[in-house]
């Protein structure tokens, strides 16, 4: 239930956090654990695991107001969420 912030990146390797959702504001859903972060993974820094959530973001926080859709549910690894 907390509300979260991703951080606004552009890095040059590996990312899974979808470029639509950089620097936008949602809401934790769900916990999945820590599990390797394939951030890191992918850059021969080893498995470093990471919290993964599931973080829901209103449709309109990332497409403005003329969107039809509702929500998008995107998992996030905690590096890349901020509190807020």
């Amino acid at each position: 239930g907390d509300t979260v912030r991703t951080g606004r990146m552009n890095p040059m390797g590996h990312t899974r956090l979808p470029r639509y959702c950089r620097g936008r504001t949602g809401t934790v859903v769900l916990l999945h654990g820590a599990h390797v972060f394939p951030d890191a993974r992918a850059a021969g820094l080893g498995e470093q695991p990471q919290w993964l959530y599931t973080v829901r973001f209103d449709a309109r926080e990332l497409w403005g107001a003329d969107t039809t859709a509702s929500s998008v549910c995107v998992d996030c690894w905690e590096p890349y969420l901020d509190a807020t």
